[in-house]
């Protein structure tokens, strides 16, 4: 499902563009709302939204502030402004601050299921050629999770992404961060390590690309729920 956003302060519309249509039917589901840009800005760290729809006037921050800080934070959400006839050359400069369309009120049935058609078809292709990268990424990351500088940064700069959507959509993409990903890659070779030999604890940690001991003991206790000694002890071991 699309993930959507809704940023009105006025109440009543918020409700109307609520109703308005039969979001599932777009494959869209309304993860959250905001009274304004900041309010909205706020939320998205936590709701993780595909689709943003918000009025164009409001207080504290506008939908124009909104569209530009969107499009340099997450810049694969999408915006949708909504707008009075009157403030349409006012509409034109959030176009231009990366909203992709546009809704006039009064509010026409219409006309929302038009654009959400055109914005939802844009987002699933934009998430099918995510999805390709991301499996090239986790890919790269087994083959390559001994390296202790392999980093989200790296990572983003070998596939010419932005760090901060690279970490977003990685995350959406397989339900946990990226460093977590990385280290459940480690600690799982580490595991294999420890059946497999007599290594020593700094020796293994090396190996999987985590060179501090310490670091590596604690990982090893968050994804395994026991300790290093403990796990060699165990009955898995001796298997």
């Amino acid at each position: 499902m699309i993930k959507v956003m809704l940023v009105e302060d006025e109440v009543g519309t918020r409700n109307l563009l609520r109703i308005i249509v039969n979001w599932e039917e777009f494959h869209m589901k309304i993860v959250g709302e905001a009274q304004n840009g900041r309010e909205a800005l706020f939320r998205m760290q936590e709701e993780m939204p595909d689709l943003v729809v918000t009025d164009i006037k409001m207080p504290i921050m506008d939908g124009i502030a909104l569209a530009e800080e969107i499009m340099e934070k997450y810049p694969a959400v999408k915006v949708i402004i909504v707008t009075a006839y009157d403030d349409f050359k006012y509409a034109q400069k959030a176009l231009r601050a990366g909203a992709v369309d546009f809704i006039l009120k009064p509010l026409k049935r219409q006309e929302v299921k038009d654009a959400l058609l055109r914005v939802g078809r844009q987002i699933e292709t934009v998430e099918e050629g995510a999805k390709d990268v991301i499996d090239q990424i986790r890919d790269y990351m087994e083959e390559n999770y001994a390296q202790s500088s392999l980093s989200l940064s790296k990572v983003a700069e070998k596939y010419y992404l932005n760090s901060s959507y690279l970490s977003r959509t990685f995350r959406k993409k397989t339900g946990v961060p990226f460093v977590e990903y990385l280290n459940k890659i480690r600690i799982k070779h580490a595991c294999d390590y420890l059946k497999s030999g007599n290594w020593k604890v700094y020796e293994i940690a090396e190996k999987v690309g985590i060179p501090n001991p310490d670091y590596f003991g604690r990982c090893f206790r968050k994804y395994m729920g026991i300790s290093v000694n403990d796990y060699k002890k165990s009955k898995i071991c001796e298997d």
